[in-house]
């Protein structure tokens, strides 16, 4: 079947992973296969219609694709990062040889909120390059630690996942933190910034809601799932925003308490 037939938005996946020569697929919901890239196809050892012949081939399960995910797996003596980034149909898989990806740093105990941060990029990084996104991250030399990183990571990969959905082809994204000091109080100020779409004005608040509906093919830039952020900041004592710099840059914005116990 035509790939425009199927979903615009498997179509435009697709054509990104032929484009840019990766291993990879795009999985529906029902996790069968959309499309799989030659590429790919020589690693599964032929035609690819169902995710359990993936996981079959890699020698592990495949993470929920509902969520943005990444792990090392070993296939032919070669470590390779696997990335599922979801999207509005589905969700993209794909290979990369961990060469030719920077290597993260080694987390021991609780990591440092720049750990957290550049590990929330590193599972993004296959999904940006697809779309030539620049991907770009801005944190302070500081040993800050934040004891519920877990927690944390999961909110930023919210606010990332969403600018890598609505940034075009060949756009930019910075995520980052600043230590700040707010009326004689320190606060934690996280912010994704990227070029894609402005929200429109009467959704800034709605957005957060619980009970905000995603619409995918709505005009307007929303967002998915951006009530866990909420959820998130207001357990740690801060806020979560959305602003617009000079009507240019659209940017999230996460504040939280520093952890006292760090």
């Amino acid at each position: 079947m035509p790939l425009d037939t199927v979903s615009p938005a498997v179509g435009t996946i697709s054509n990104l992973l032929t484009a840019s020569g990766a291993a990879g697929a795009v999985l529906g919901f029902d996790r069968s296969v959309k499309f799989v890239t030659e590429e790919l196809k020589a690693i599964v050892g032929g035609d690819v219609t169902h995710a359990r012949q993936i996981e079959n081939a890699i020698g592990v399960p495949i993470n929920d694709i509902n969520k943005l995910s990444s792990y090392i797996v070993t296939i032919h003596h070669r470590k390779m990062l696997v990335s599922i980034v979801p999207f509005s149909a589905g969700a993209a898989l794909v290979l990369r040889a961990t060469d030719e990806i920077e290597s993260p740093p080694q987390i021991s105990g609780i990591p440092t909120i720049a750990e957290v941060i550049r590990s929330v990029v590193n599972r993004s990084l296959a999904f940006a390059d697809l779309k030539s996104i620049a991907l770009e991250v801005s944190v302070p030399e500081s040993d800050e630690r934040f004891r519920h990183h877990d927690k944390l990571a999961d909110a930023l990969e919210i606010l990332l996942d969403n600018s890598l959905h609505y940034v075009a082809v060949g756009g930019q994204i910075v995520i980052g933190v600043r230590p700040m000091d707010r009326k004689g109080k320190s606060i934690l100020l996280f912010f994704v910034m990227d070029n894609g779409p402005l929200v429109p004005e009467h959704m800034k608040h709605v957005i957060f809601e619980s009970g905000f509906i995603w619409n995918v093919n709505a005009s307007e830039r929303t967002g998915r799932g951006l009530f866990k952020v909420r959820e998130f900041s207001t357990a740690h004592g801060g806020s979560v925003w959305v602003d617009s710099k000079g009507g240019k840059a659209c940017t999230f914005f996460l504040r939280v308490d520093p952890d006292p116990a760090r």
